[in-house]
Protein backbone atom coordinates (compact mmCIF):
# COMPACT_ATOMS: atom_id res chain seq x y z
CA UNK A 1 0.00 0.00 0.00
CA UNK A 2 2.84 2.39 0.84
CA UNK A 3 4.39 1.76 -2.57
CA UNK A 4 1.11 2.67 -4.26
CA UNK A 5 0.76 5.84 -2.18
CA UNK A 6 4.36 6.84 -2.94
CA UNK A 7 3.78 6.16 -6.64
CA UNK A 8 0.67 8.36 -6.69
CA UNK A 9 2.50 11.15 -4.85
CA UNK A 10 5.41 10.99 -7.25
CA UNK A 11 3.26 11.28 -10.37
CA UNK A 12 0.69 13.74 -8.95
CA UNK A 13 2.48 16.66 -10.61
CA UNK A 14 1.65 15.19 -14.03
CA UNK A 15 -2.13 15.60 -13.63
CA UNK A 16 -2.10 19.28 -14.65
CA UNK A 17 0.03 18.67 -17.78
CA UNK A 18 -2.33 15.84 -18.70
CA UNK A 19 -5.35 18.14 -18.30
CA UNK A 20 -3.70 20.83 -20.43
CA UNK A 21 -2.88 18.26 -23.10
CA UNK A 22 -6.52 17.11 -23.16
CA UNK A 23 -7.56 20.76 -23.51
CA UNK A 24 -5.26 21.15 -26.55
CA UNK A 25 -6.72 17.94 -27.96
CA UNK A 26 -10.27 19.19 -27.49
CA UNK A 27 -9.36 22.57 -29.01
CA UNK A 28 -7.98 20.84 -32.08
CA UNK A 29 -11.10 18.66 -32.22
CA UNK A 30 -13.32 21.74 -31.90
CA UNK A 31 -11.58 23.43 -34.83
CA UNK A 32 -12.30 20.31 -36.83
CA UNK A 33 -16.00 20.46 -35.88
CA UNK A 34 -16.21 24.14 -36.85
CA UNK A 35 -14.66 23.45 -40.22
CA UNK A 36 -16.85 20.42 -40.92
CA UNK A 37 -20.05 22.10 -39.72
CA UNK A 38 -22.99 20.52 -41.48
CA UNK A 39 -21.45 17.07 -41.82
CA UNK A 40 -22.22 14.12 -39.61
CA UNK A 41 -20.08 11.25 -38.33
CA UNK A 42 -20.22 8.47 -40.91
CA UNK A 43 -20.60 10.93 -43.81
CA UNK A 44 -17.86 9.39 -45.90
CA UNK A 45 -18.44 11.51 -48.99
CA UNK A 46 -17.62 15.01 -47.76
CA UNK A 47 -15.03 17.35 -49.27
CA UNK A 48 -12.18 16.25 -51.54
CA UNK A 49 -10.14 13.07 -51.40
CA UNK A 50 -6.87 14.96 -50.73
CA UNK A 51 -4.32 13.61 -49.76
CA UNK A 52 -5.31 10.24 -51.31
CA UNK A 53 -2.69 8.52 -53.49
CA UNK A 54 -2.64 5.41 -55.66
CA UNK A 55 -0.62 3.61 -52.98
CA UNK A 56 -3.57 3.86 -50.57
CA UNK A 57 -5.68 1.72 -52.92
CA UNK A 58 -3.07 -1.04 -52.67
CA UNK A 59 -3.01 -1.06 -48.87
CA UNK A 60 -5.51 -3.68 -47.63
CA UNK A 61 -8.08 -3.26 -44.90
CA UNK A 62 -7.00 -5.46 -41.97
CA UNK A 63 -9.90 -5.45 -39.47
CA UNK A 64 -7.86 -7.02 -36.64
CA UNK A 65 -5.84 -3.80 -36.39
CA UNK A 66 -8.90 -2.08 -34.91
CA UNK A 67 -7.94 -3.54 -31.52
CA UNK A 68 -4.50 -1.94 -31.79
CA UNK A 69 -6.25 1.28 -32.81
CA UNK A 70 -8.15 1.33 -29.51
CA UNK A 71 -5.07 0.28 -27.57
CA UNK A 72 -3.79 3.82 -28.19
CA UNK A 73 -5.58 5.31 -25.20
CA UNK A 74 -4.64 2.90 -22.38
CA UNK A 75 -1.11 2.49 -23.75
CA UNK A 76 -0.73 6.27 -24.02
CA UNK A 77 -1.92 6.85 -20.46
CA UNK A 78 0.26 4.10 -19.04
CA UNK A 79 3.34 5.43 -20.84
CA UNK A 80 2.53 8.99 -19.74
CA UNK A 81 2.34 8.10 -16.04
CA UNK A 82 5.24 5.66 -16.20
CA UNK A 83 7.35 8.41 -17.77
CA UNK A 84 6.12 10.84 -15.10
CA UNK A 85 7.33 8.41 -12.44
CA UNK A 86 10.74 7.88 -14.02
CA UNK A 87 11.78 11.30 -15.34
CA UNK A 88 9.98 14.59 -14.79
CA UNK A 89 11.91 16.63 -17.38
CA UNK A 90 11.32 14.05 -20.12
CA UNK A 91 7.63 13.97 -19.23
CA UNK A 92 7.49 17.69 -19.92
CA UNK A 93 9.39 17.18 -23.18
CA UNK A 94 6.69 14.79 -24.38
CA UNK A 95 3.93 17.02 -23.02
CA UNK A 96 5.17 20.10 -24.89
CA UNK A 97 5.77 18.07 -28.04
CA UNK A 98 2.20 16.77 -27.99
CA UNK A 99 0.63 20.17 -27.28
CA UNK A 100 2.58 21.92 -30.04
CA UNK A 101 1.89 19.09 -32.51
CA UNK A 102 -1.85 19.11 -31.79
CA UNK A 103 -2.05 22.88 -32.16
CA UNK A 104 -0.19 22.69 -35.48
CA UNK A 105 -2.61 20.05 -36.69
CA UNK A 106 -5.53 22.27 -35.66
CA UNK A 107 -4.14 25.07 -37.82
CA UNK A 108 -3.66 22.69 -40.75
CA UNK A 109 -7.23 21.45 -40.36
CA UNK A 110 -8.45 25.02 -40.55
CA UNK A 111 -6.62 25.97 -43.75
CA UNK A 112 -6.21 22.64 -45.57
CA UNK A 113 -9.30 20.46 -45.29
CA UNK A 114 -9.01 16.80 -46.19
CA UNK A 115 -11.11 13.66 -45.93
CA UNK A 116 -10.86 9.90 -46.08
CA UNK A 117 -13.16 7.96 -48.40
CA UNK A 118 -13.91 4.58 -46.83
CA UNK A 119 -13.88 1.42 -48.96
CA UNK A 120 -16.97 -0.63 -49.72
CA UNK A 121 -17.08 -3.18 -46.95
CA UNK A 122 -19.70 -5.64 -45.68
CA UNK A 123 -19.04 -6.63 -42.05
CA UNK A 124 -19.39 -10.28 -41.10
CA UNK A 125 -17.65 -10.80 -37.78
CA UNK A 126 -17.65 -8.79 -34.55
CA UNK A 127 -14.26 -7.35 -35.51
CA UNK A 128 -15.62 -6.24 -38.88
CA UNK A 129 -18.58 -4.57 -37.19
CA UNK A 130 -16.25 -2.80 -34.75
CA UNK A 131 -14.36 -1.38 -37.72
CA UNK A 132 -17.56 -0.05 -39.29
CA UNK A 133 -18.72 1.32 -35.92
CA UNK A 134 -15.39 3.16 -35.66
CA UNK A 135 -15.91 4.64 -39.11
CA UNK A 136 -19.43 5.76 -38.20
CA UNK A 137 -18.40 7.21 -34.86
CA UNK A 138 -16.01 9.79 -36.26
CA UNK A 139 -15.87 12.42 -38.95
CA UNK A 140 -13.88 11.19 -41.96
CA UNK A 141 -12.60 14.73 -42.40
CA UNK A 142 -9.33 16.50 -41.63
CA UNK A 143 -7.25 13.37 -41.40
CA UNK A 144 -3.97 15.07 -42.37
CA UNK A 145 -1.96 14.84 -40.13
CA UNK A 146 -3.08 11.91 -37.97
CA UNK A 147 -3.52 12.74 -34.29
CA UNK A 148 -3.70 9.03 -33.53
CA UNK A 149 -0.21 8.75 -34.96
CA UNK A 150 0.89 11.53 -32.62
CA UNK A 151 -0.06 9.28 -29.71
CA UNK A 152 1.79 6.32 -31.16
CA UNK A 153 4.86 8.41 -31.89
CA UNK A 154 4.75 9.86 -28.37
CA UNK A 155 4.99 6.33 -26.96
CA UNK A 156 7.93 5.59 -29.25
CA UNK A 157 9.79 8.79 -28.39
CA UNK A 158 9.20 8.40 -24.65
CA UNK A 159 10.44 4.80 -24.62
CA UNK A 160 13.43 5.39 -26.87
CA UNK A 161 14.56 8.53 -25.05
CA UNK A 162 14.07 7.41 -21.43
CA UNK A 163 16.80 5.07 -20.22
CA UNK A 164 15.27 5.07 -16.73
CA UNK A 165 12.39 2.93 -18.02
CA UNK A 166 12.75 -0.82 -17.74
CA UNK A 167 14.32 -2.18 -20.92
CA UNK A 168 11.41 -4.56 -21.52
CA UNK A 169 8.82 -1.79 -21.58
CA UNK A 170 11.07 0.38 -23.74
CA UNK A 171 10.88 -2.37 -26.35
CA UNK A 172 7.20 -3.18 -25.82
CA UNK A 173 6.14 0.49 -25.73
CA UNK A 174 8.04 1.25 -28.92
CA UNK A 175 6.47 -1.72 -30.71
CA UNK A 176 3.00 -0.70 -29.52
CA UNK A 177 3.61 2.85 -30.74
CA UNK A 178 4.63 1.59 -34.17
CA UNK A 179 1.62 -0.74 -34.35
CA UNK A 180 -0.71 2.14 -33.38
CA UNK A 181 0.61 4.16 -36.33
CA UNK A 182 0.16 1.16 -38.62
CA UNK A 183 -3.39 0.63 -37.33
CA UNK A 184 -4.50 4.03 -38.59
CA UNK A 185 -3.68 2.92 -42.13
CA UNK A 186 -4.81 -0.71 -41.97
CA UNK A 187 -8.19 0.22 -40.44
CA UNK A 188 -8.68 2.73 -43.24
CA UNK A 189 -8.90 5.67 -40.87
CA UNK A 190 -5.98 7.46 -42.51
CA UNK A 191 -3.89 7.58 -45.64
CA UNK A 192 -0.23 6.61 -45.40
CA UNK A 193 0.80 10.21 -46.00
CA UNK A 194 -1.14 11.27 -42.88
CA UNK A 195 1.38 9.26 -40.86
CA UNK A 196 4.26 10.84 -42.77
CA UNK A 197 2.89 14.30 -41.96
CA UNK A 198 2.53 13.39 -38.28
CA UNK A 199 6.11 12.13 -38.20
CA UNK A 200 7.40 15.24 -40.03
CA UNK A 201 5.70 17.50 -37.48
CA UNK A 202 6.20 15.64 -34.23
CA UNK A 203 9.75 14.30 -34.41
CA UNK A 204 11.42 17.66 -35.27
CA UNK A 205 9.22 19.34 -32.64
CA UNK A 206 10.45 16.82 -30.06
CA UNK A 207 14.10 17.48 -30.83
CA UNK A 208 13.60 21.25 -30.74
CA UNK A 209 11.90 20.93 -27.34
CA UNK A 210 14.60 18.59 -26.05
CA UNK A 211 17.72 20.41 -27.22
CA UNK A 212 16.37 23.86 -26.39
CA UNK A 213 15.67 22.48 -22.89
CA UNK A 214 12.07 23.66 -23.08
CA UNK A 215 10.95 20.70 -21.00
CA UNK A 216 13.26 21.75 -18.17
CA UNK A 217 11.95 25.30 -18.37
CA UNK A 218 8.37 24.04 -18.28
CA UNK A 219 9.24 21.86 -15.29
CA UNK A 220 10.53 24.91 -13.40
CA UNK A 221 7.43 26.94 -14.29
CA UNK A 222 5.08 24.20 -13.12
CA UNK A 223 7.10 23.62 -9.93
CA UNK A 224 6.92 27.35 -9.12
CA UNK A 225 3.18 27.30 -9.77
CA UNK A 226 2.68 24.31 -7.48
CA UNK A 227 4.84 25.89 -4.76
CA UNK A 228 2.93 29.20 -4.89
CA UNK A 229 -0.42 27.42 -4.93
CA UNK A 230 0.56 25.33 -1.92
CA UNK A 231 1.82 28.42 -0.07
CA UNK A 232 -1.49 30.20 -0.68
CA UNK A 233 -3.28 27.16 0.70
CA UNK A 234 -1.08 27.15 3.82
CA UNK A 235 -1.56 30.88 4.38
CA UNK A 236 -5.33 30.55 4.16
CA UNK A 237 -5.30 27.50 6.42
CA UNK A 238 -3.15 29.27 9.03
CA UNK A 239 -5.35 32.35 8.86
CA UNK A 240 -8.43 30.22 9.37
CA UNK A 241 -6.85 28.37 12.30
CA UNK A 242 -5.94 31.66 14.00
CA UNK A 243 -9.45 33.07 13.63
CA UNK A 244 -11.08 32.96 17.09
CA UNK A 245 -14.12 30.75 17.31
CA UNK A 246 -17.28 32.14 18.85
Amino acid sequence: MNKIINFIKKISYSILPLVLFVVSLLLSWYLNQVITNGTQPGDWHYGTTWPHTALDDKIPLVPAFVYIYYLTFPAGLFTFFYLAYKNKTKLYNIFLTLVVSFLISGIIYFFFQSRFVKPDFTPDSFTDKLVVWTWNASHPTNVFPSQHCYMGLACCLACIDTKEMHWSYRIIGTIIGILVCMSTVFTKQHYWIDFVASFAIMVPTFFVVKYCKLGKKAEQKFDNFYAKTYQIYLNRKNKKDKTPKN
